[in-house]
């Protein structure tokens, strides 16, 4: 009797399952260029990035559908993976994935980040979902000069 080692799924396999999951089993819109145009009215837009850099990606895709059961009716949802959500986390100043982004007319209403609590992730929501239209975040790249021989 022989023992075969079969190689598990990668960590990117493991979030286009999920991924895939959003959009079958939530009805998830999936960001496929880099200059998405969303739906006018309201749409959460969650931005990931390889869970093996951050396992909260794999979590985000469970917890974000049921977040949003009970404005499913009002909120139009979409995903993307880690081939567009560099340059959208750039245009909405998210400084890391997971991160959910509210729009409403494809105005930035505000930015979720992370993994939360059950009921700060709905009262967030719902907050965000009434509030008004914001102002992008403005992120400035932090540059560290170092003269030769110091250290950073």
């Amino acid at each position: 009797m022989s023992l075969q080692l079969v190689a598990g799924p990668t960590s990117l396999e493991k979030l286009e399952t999920a991924i895939g999951r959003m959009q079958q089993k939530h009805g998830f819109c999936r960001v496929d260029n880099s200059k998405p145009e969303f739906p006018a009215g309201l749409t959460a837009l969650l931005l990931t990035e390889d869970p093996q850099r951050n396992l909260e990606v794999l979590d985000a895709c469970v917890i974000l559908p049921e977040a949003l059961k009970p404005v499913a009716a009002q909120i139009a949802r979409w995903v993307a993976g880690p081939d567009f959500a560099p340059a959208l986390m750039a245009q909405y100043g998210v400084p890391r994935a997971p991160a959910v982004v509210f729009l409403r007319d494809g105005q930035f209403v505000g930015i979720l980040n992370g993994i939360r609590d059950w009921g700060e992730y709905q009262s967030e929501v719902a907050r965000l979902l009434n509030g008004p239209v914001q102002p992008k975040p403005i992120g400035i790249p932090v540059r560290v000069e170092a003269s030769q021989g110091a250290c950073v």
